[in-house]
Parts: C-alpha cells; structure tokens; sequence
C-alpha cells in the first residue's frame, strides 16, 4: 500500500500548481480532469477511498485536501497513513473528515457557495420517505426554498453538500441512504427544518 501512497502523492505534486489556478481561474473542465485523474489514484489504494477538495479556504488562496473516511475505522487508518507520507506543500493543507456543522443549516450555506449562482437560501426542509430495515438508512425527501429556479440535478449536488457539510461525513453516511429534491412543499407531506434533523437521529437511535 505504500507505493500507492507514494504513487498519490507523487500525482498530486505534478497537478497541485494546476488545480489551483484551475479554480482561480474559472476552468472548471480542467480543474474537475486534474480531479478526477487523482481520484483514480486513491481508488488504486483503496476502492472506497474517497477525498474532496476545498479551495479558498476563509478567502486566502489555500487550498485543502480532505479524506472522508464514512465512518469507517479502516478508511480512516489508511487515510492517516497518507497523511503520515503527505508531502509539505505551500498552499495547501491535509485533513480527515468533516465534522458536523455547530450552527444553523442557513449560517453554513450563507458561509459557503455550495449553489453557483448568487442564490439565497431561506429554509432547507426535509421528511422521512423511507427507513431500510436492513441498513437502519433513511431516504429522504428534501426542499429548499430559495430565491431562484435551479434545475433539479443542480439543486440534487448542492444539496449532497450541504448535508455533508451540515452533518459531518460519519453521520451522513451512517444514516442517509438517499434523498429525493421535492419541488413544492406539499402540505400532505411533514416537512420539518432541516435543523431538526439531529433530534431525529437521536429519537432513531432510541427506538
């Protein structure tokens, strides 16, 4: 497995410069190439690693590279591993997961641009469609009232992200299996703020 590491990081040295400016500069065909090509290399160390890139990072120009280990002791070892081995590069900044968000769902998408256009969010609503037996996951309908019309593929990225982000990969993982964008906030379907969302896992894991 070291050699894949190696191979990884040596990869990601040649492209590092380039992800960067391909981001400043708007390129997204070029920056999603550079990542899609690195990703393959993480698969070659483990099929399911998994990692993403933040660019921008409080405003500045660093960039970070973080793991996300799904809750998954064995992804997390593998990822320490490689940061054990990460070269120290200007610019950027390694990490291991992503930690579930202190504050309003609404404070973290003003925070951060998670749609591309210059959209207000006003209220992320969800309701449980559908809980496995198998897995305990949930499939969830989601609506979020914005200001704007955003196709639904669109809105469907955002909003992985935003749950990501809002709840941290371990608990996104652990208890969301899929989710659906509703278009209209039926009053037949139990719409609750996604702020909520905590309590209900809470109440799951009781019952």
């Amino acid at each position: 497995m070291k050699t894949e590491i190696n191979e990884f990081w040596k990869y990601f040295l040649s492209i590092q410069i380039d992800l960067i400016n391909a981001d400043h500069n708007g390129n997204a065909a070029l920056g999603n190439k550079l990542f899609d090509n690195l990703h393959k290399k993480g698969k070659k160390i483990d099929r399911l690693m998994d990692f993403l890139i933040v660019y921008r990072i409080d405003g500045g120009s660093t960039a970070k590279l973080i793991f996300i280990p799904k809750g998954k002791y064995r992804l997390r070892a593998i990822a320490a591993q490689m940061l054990a081995l990460a070269p120290k590069v200007p610019l950027w900044v390694f990490d291991i997961g992503i930690k579930p968000y202190r504050e309003s769902i609404i404070s973290l998408c003003a925070k951060h641009n998670f749609l591309k256009h210059d959209t207000t969010v006003y209220q992320i609503y969800f309701a449980v469609h559908k809980i496995y037996k198998t897995s305990n996951k949930l499939h969830l309908l989601m609506y979020l009232q914005i200001d704007r019309s955003i196709s639904k593929s669109e809105l469907h990225e955002a909003m992985e992200n935003i749950l990501l982000w809002f709840l941290g990969d371990t608990l996104y993982y652990k208890h969301i299996s899929r989710f659906k964008i509703i278009r209209r906030k039926y009053s037949t379907i139990n719409f609750i703020p996604m702020d909520e969302f905590i309590n209900l896992l809470q109440y799951k894991s009781i019952n």
